[in-house]
């Protein structure tokens, strides 16, 4: 079991450095060599754990699928769809900043790299982000607490491009933002859009 841990412990360590190097220097520096370099071993050490820059990528794309998803299940507990969009706005902010936009960086660097399979990992998982925005604009629109006429489809990838462009402006300011004075300025935004 303690091999399997230590496992477990150094492949989330090697996710963690492919994380920062997409971010601070792009897609294109994932290389074993630099994660050996970065993590203190052997090129081979590093391929124990992953057979190439695809499995890295792909366990990589896993882990932000699943703090995404967290976060976005944490902010819906509301029974007013509405209330459940603008707290999945905020949690989504604030955790850019603490994470420093690194999941949102880390898409946008990731469907770069020319590997189909990756590709298609992306795809799926801004997918189903849009699918569960779309199913809160859905049910905001059944019981008349937004426009009708909307499409939710267009208007969930509005929602998911209102908080990748702010993610990657305040990149640029190292992030140099108070999330809850956002928040209000991008949902007066959104929310003006969807006739709330």
């Amino acid at each position: 079991m303690q091999i399997r841990r230590r496992t477990t412990i150094r492949r989330q360590q090697i996710v963690d450095i492919i994380r920062n190097i997409i971010s601070s220097k792009g897609i294109e520096y994932v290389t074993i060599s630099e994660i050996a370099t970065r993590i203190g071993t052997s090129k081979t050490a590093i391929y124990r754990h992953f057979k190439s820059k695809r499995d890295i990528l792909s366990l990589l794309i896993d882990s932000i699928e699943k703090t995404l998803m967290e976060a976005m299940d944490k902010a819906i507990v509301s029974e007013d769809p509405v209330q459940n969009l603008k707290n999945v706005l905020l949690a989504h902010l604030t955790y850019a900043r603490e994470r420093r936009g690194t999941s949102f960086i880390v898409i946008m660097g990731a469907m770069q790299f020319s590997d189909a399979f990756i590709r298609k990992k992306i795809s799926q998982l801004i997918q189903k982000y849009l699918r569960k925005i779309e199913k809160i604009l859905t049910s905001a629109i059944k019981v008349g607490l937004i426009k009708k006429d909307i499409n939710p489809r267009i208007s969930a990838i509005a929602f998911l491009g209102l908080i990748q462009a702010t993610v990657t402006v305040w990149s640029y300011k190292n992030f140099n933002f108070v999330p809850k004075k956002i928040h209000a300025e991008l949902w007066n935004i959104f929310g003006g859009g969807i006739g709330v």
